[in-house]
């Protein structure tokens, strides 16, 4: 099975909707975690970012328990 490529910032940027500094502030604060690929530093990885959103998913249906 081979992995889709990775994401740049501001793919994931235009994916969640975000600015490219929101994307770096995730990265910063461990959200999301980057790997080098070649002389390209800073790509996040499909399965990555999957497992953030699901994250995300799983914080919103906590605060409102009475919408999920």
């Amino acid at each position: 099975m081979e992995w889709p490529a990775p994401l740049t910032i501001r793919e994931v940027a235009a994916e969640l909707g975000c600015s490219e500094d929101e994307v770096r502030a995730l990265i910063r604060d461990d959200e999301l975690q980057t790997v080098a690929c070649g002389i390209r530093p800073g790509l996040i990885p499909r399965h990555q970012l999957d497992a953030y959103l699901r994250r995300l998913q799983h914080r919103l249906r906590a605060a409102n328990p009475e919408h999920g």
